[in-house]
């Protein structure tokens, strides 16, 4: 989630800040940081599909559903306020049309995560069922075929001029059963199974290394000379991300458990704290970029982050709010 907000704090400097001596390392750091909500859906998928709670359907709508929704809500619902008031002012209306229609697009553009997330959760039951009754082929199939459909080819769309990239582009209905993030639970869960003495953790250095390499040389050359419509461009990076999470995630769980004492600490205590941190983070991002200059995303980031960790630290030791709110 911190990278999620760091991602927030370089959008100015990316799309404004071109000539800035900020500029390339913001560039740098928005690539990197791509990779956090698919390895926020792959451990999300590691949780979900790995208990034996998923099955039971009251445990669903009782807890788990519960436990993301009715924060998500209450905040959406917050931020239309806010948002419309530093904005243009005041209006009921326009807000009210904005909460109501929050089945259809996100209040604030930040919220999009969780509509991939909530659909996981309803599913999470009969996907339970599918991969405690499917063998590993089965599992690599559906993998493979998420990730030519939903990675490989609409990569491939968006590289090539308009009139090219038509011929490749699949007809809504024909992938009604995949999900363009839903197939990072499924490969969270399929790497959570492989043991730890069977990882390669030079093999995934390596292959991380290169990656990002190549993702932040790929995505400098087409920000920089602005060939976002030349064939091929950004197509090498947007088909690392799921090798790039998934190298990543497995080095992580090689040295899980052996991490310092002081950084497992600090993970303990900002775990629990992540989901808030999420939710109340365009509003502070906001508030800090009004006082802050927005394109200074070296002040920004760490004064927002700081508020955004105490703030939800406080709000969680309220136990209505932590129950509701968090």
């Amino acid at each position: 989630m911190l990278a999620v907000v760091l991602v927030h704090t370089l959008t100015n400097m990316i799309v404004s800040g071109m000539g800035s001596r900020l500029w390339i390392p913001a560039n740098i750091m928005e690539t990197i940081s791509q990779i956090a909500v698919p390895l926020f859906y792959m451990i999300s998928g590691v949780t979900i599909l790995n208990s034996s709670k998923t099955r039971d359907l009251k445990y669903l709508f009782k807890h788990r559903l519960v436990r993301i929704m009715v924060p998500f809500l209450i905040w959406a619902v917050i931020s239309a306020f806010f948002f419309q008031i530093v904005g243009d002012g005041f209006k009921l209306d326009v807000i009210i049309k904005k909460i109501a229609m929050m089945y259809n697009q996100p209040v604030i553009t930040a919220f999009w995560f969780l509509y991939p997330l909530i659909g996981f959760y309803l599913l999470s039951p009969a996907i339970k069922f599918f991969v405690d009754a499917a063998n590993k082929t089965v599992i690599n199939y559906i993998l493979i075929l998420w990730y030519i459909t939903n990675i490989f080819l609409p990569g491939f769309v968006t590289s090539l001029p308009p009139e090219a990239g038509t011929f490749f582009v699949a007809y809504g209905n024909g992938l009604m059963f995949l999900s363009n993030m839903g197939g990072y639970f499924l490969l969270g869960y399929k790497l959570s199974n492989i043991k730890k003495e069977n990882i390669n953790v030079k093999l995934h250095l390596s292959i991380f290394s290169i990656g990002m390499l190549v993702s932040i040389i790929d995505l400098y050359i087409v920000h920089r000379y602005a060939l976002q419509q030349k064939p091929l461009a950004s197509f090498p990076a947007s088909v690392l991300i799921p090798i790039l999470a998934g190298s990543l995630f497995l080095i992580c769980k090689k040295y899980e458990g052996r991490y310092p004492e002081k950084l497992q600490a600090v993970i303990e205590f900002i775990a629990p704290l992540t989901y808030g941190i999420y939710l109340v983070h365009g509003i502070v991002v906001a508030l800090v970029q009004s006082v802050i200059n927005p394109m200074n995303y070296v002040a920004v980031f760490p004064v927002a982050i700081v508020i955004c960790i105490v703030g939800v630290w406080v709000m969680s030791k309220i136990p209505l709010v932590n129950k509701y709110m968090m």
